[in-house]
């Protein structure tokens, strides 16, 4: 067998690099005997990354309890350059800014409608706009990933509910302006990355996001899954009820049309004979004890439960996030869903909010972007630091 030395060095790179950023505050005798590496490559390495200055050392720490040197502590240099993320619908460009550890810098929003036409000019505008306000560093931008309410193969949006923008790719986007590496993803499978890195969460998940449509992200062994034409996870157009009610996809009883945020408000618009209630105004009224607007959310709970028990026995997760507008506004819906998911299929899976908020897809974005120039496919960040 032939062993190519770049590679194991490459390697053995990746190894006490992750260590850095997942473990800050570390040192070269705490990654070389959490590692197995011995001292000696690790010291290496590490003057290599303090070199290319990706890592600073931060001074002294304790002793080990059998004396001894005070070991140098060990840091990811957080403020040699920035991530950038960007959420695009039809309306608004959303922004996130974090430095390389994951602390969030700058956010920003630029309120527009967005078409093909406009949308590098767009992009360039944001980012125009930042680095007139963030400090010169060595790195600069490191990488943008732009995501989109829809779905993206090989770095082609292959569908959106932003028309305008399907069949744009990563490449279409790139300009002098940008002068970075920029990146394609969908919202969903942003989500559980984010759930990953920043939450910190098991290696089998699944983030569930309840909006217009019901879409998922995936994460088995610590892999986003990807099927063969990056379609998977597009839980609002499995079936629910056999022949029920027609789909815009051309099949009949779809999630979505059941409990999609669109469907909530037609459905008590329905039961309060108002044309011109919203999401909101279901969220009121639910909060003040209507018997309609109950209704409405147990039909949700009810739902959303065989769903996702559908999902769980499909991929037998760790544990389930769920996001959206109506969870957070009613996290006891999130109760009641695993209230009934125990009580329908006994597989006890944690069913829970996430934590992250609406940020989710945007965090994502960031690890995305974080995980590529890196090259460490496995991060841990601490964006509380």
């Amino acid at each position: 067998m032939i062993v190519n030395r770049n590679t194991i060095r490459e390697q053995n790179e990746t190894i006490v690099l992750t260590a850095i950023i997942n473990h800050p505050n570390t040192s070269r005798a705490a990654i070389s005997h959490d590692s197995g590496l011995n001292k000696a490559t690790v010291s290496e390495i590490v003057k290599k990354l303090l070199k290319e200055k990706l890592v600073v050392e931060l001074g002294t720490g304790q002793s080990s309890v059998v004396g001894g040197r005070k070991p140098v502590l060990l840091k990811v240099n957080a403020n040699g350059g920035y991530a950038m993320s960007l959420t695009i619908t039809q309306t608004k460009i959303s922004s996130l800014v974090c430095n390389l550890q994951g602390k969030i810098v700058a956010q920003y929003d630029l309120v527009r409608k967005v078409e093909a036409s406009n949308i590098i000019d767009s992009i360039e505008e944001v980012v125009i706009y930042h680095r007139k306000n963030l400090n010169k560093t060595p790195f600069r931008f490191v990488g943008i990933v732009v995501s989109i309410d829809g779905f993206v193969h090989e770095d082609e949006i292959v569908a959106s509910t932003n028309k305008m923008l399907e069949h744009l790719t990563a490449k279409h986007l790139e300009s002098d302006a940008i002068d970075c590496p920029i990146f394609l993803e969908n919202q969903n499978n942003l989500a559980v990355i984010a759930e990953a890195v920043f939450a910190h969460s098991p290696g089998n998940i699944i983030s569930i996001d309840l909006d217009e449509g019901i879409g998922s992200g995936i994460l088995l062994q610590n892999r986003l899954f990807r099927s063969k034409n990056s379609l998977a996870g597009n839980l609002g157009h499995t079936i629910l009820y056999p022949f029920g009610k027609d789909c815009d996809c051309g099949k009949q009883g779809c999630l979505n049309q059941y409990c999609s945020t669109g469907a909530l408000v037609a459905e008590i618009r329905d039961l309060k004979k108002d044309p011109a209630l919203k999401l909101a105004d279901l969220i009121a009224l639910y909060k003040t004890g209507d018997e309609d607007a109950k209704n409405v959310v147990e039909h949700l709970v009810l739902h959303m439960s065989i769903a996702i028990s559908n999902v769980v026995s499909l991929f037998d997760p760790e544990k389930v996030y769920l996001n959206g507008d109506l969870f957070r506004a009613l996290p006891e819906c999130v109760t009641a869903i695993q209230t009934e998911l125990n009580r329908k299929s006994g597989q006890n899976v944690p069913v829970s909010l996430s934590t992250l908020g609406k940020n989710g897809a945007l965090l994502g974005g960031i690890a995305l972007a974080l995980q590529h120039f890196f090259q460490v496919p496995q991060l841990q960040l601490h964006f509380e630091d």
